[in-house]
């Protein structure tokens, strides 16, 4: 069998899991808010939003993204309300805050659940030093993005969403284009970590699932199904509404013929016995890390990456894997002695 036919064979695991929800989660309405007093803010922060970073062209507000001036009236308030996500624009040089703060209030009167994010734009912010003043904006949290940087959503505003709409990455990439780039890297290294995290538990030196070395079954599982997941999610959250089928398809493609994989395999296969922990959990992160900057390549470019792009990946995931897995294995150490002490404990206790 070839590689590329294993791989869409180990990816079709994907099929038996229920991402129906998933799919249908980024079909429904997300509503967003775009909120200010200066046009000019309100059109920029909108603009770096919805701009697509991968394909040229204006950016076009959907049907669920609302930008509204300041003061709201009448209904404008109920639809900033009840959005999913609110944004406050404010300009440079802007000193009187006593509306946005105000607005704010009223806002979490009506929905004291509502996310909303105050975003100071100013020019050279990124060698700012700042301390974000949640009470003074009754709540709600404050960011400094620079209009001149090419991602200046990556630094503030992507770890605040993050706390604000747990588990949305994927509908937030979806709706917003301008934070797919750091959301995909995000989605990228979480589950390159967690695979890592389940090899270092395992502790087996069969878990090499990228290279398609045939090991321990169940764990193969696992392994793959978190990386077929991942890429699911990335398609989704790169703005591709497909569904598992044709997601495999295209990735055995993208990955099946590859140099790397190849050759990799074929060096590992008389090694991996006698290979210590620290190897295998670097193997599951670099692996993991693999797949996923390649699906995201291929959705951010529609291209492939090339047989030498993935051996210069691969060979600087491993580094990176090699230099978390001590860590990895301490810490998973660490928990499993101490839930042994608490089950002599509780057997002493007895």
């Amino acid at each position: 069998m070839s590689t590329a036919s294993s791989l869409q064979s180990a990816w079709s695991i994907l099929t038996e899991l229920d991402v129906s929800d998933l799919r249908e989660s980024v079909r429904m309405p997300f509503p967003i808010t775009i909120l200010g007093r200066e046009e000019a803010a309100r059109q920029w922060l909108a603009d770096a939003l919805l701009r697509d970073p991968f394909h040229p062209g204006p950016p076009l507000p959907g049907p669920d993204i609302s930008i509204l001036p300041l003061p709201l009236v009448g209904e404008q308030r109920l639809v900033a309300a009840r959005s999913q996500l609110v944004f406050i624009a404010i300009p440079a040089g802007q000193a009187d805050l006593d509306l946005e703060r105000e607005s704010i209030r009223d806002l979490l009167g009506f929905n004291p659940r509502l996310p909303i994010v105050v975003v100071q734009i100013r020019p050279g912010a990124a060698q700012e030093a700042y301390s974000p003043m949640l009470s003074f904006w009754h709540g709600a949290t404050e960011i400094i993005v620079d209009p001149k940087e090419a991602q200046p959503f990556d630094a503030e505003l992507v770890p605040v969403l993050k706390r604000l709409s747990p588990g949305q990455e994927v509908l937030l990439g979806y709706h917003l284009p301008g934070l797919r780039p750091a959301l995909a890297r995000q989605l990228i290294r979480q589950t390159s970590l967690a695979n890592a995290g389940y090899a270092a538990t395992t502790g087996l030196a069969e878990l090499v699932p990228l290279l398609l070395i045939p090991g321990n079954v169940a764990d193969f599982v696992i392994l793959t199904k978190n990386q077929a997941l991942m890429a699911y999610k990335l398609a989704l959250l790169m703005g591709n509404d497909i569904g598992v089928q044709e997601m495999v398809g295209e990735l055995a493609g993208v990955l099946g013929g590859g140099y790397l994989l190849r050759e990799a395999a074929r060096r590992l296969v008389g090694f991996i016995p006698g290979w210590g922990l620290v190897p295998k959990v670097a193997i599951a992160y670099a692996g993991t890390y693999l797949i996923g900057e390649a699906a995201y390549y291929w959705y951010a470019y529609h291209e492939k990456l090339t047989p030498a792009q993935m051996k210069a990946l691969y060979a600087r995931a491993l580094a990176e894997g090699k230099e978390k897995a001590a860590g990895i294995i301490a810490k998973r150490r660490t928990h499993a002695a101490n839930a042994d002490e608490n089950l002599t404990q509780s057997r002493q206790g007895r």
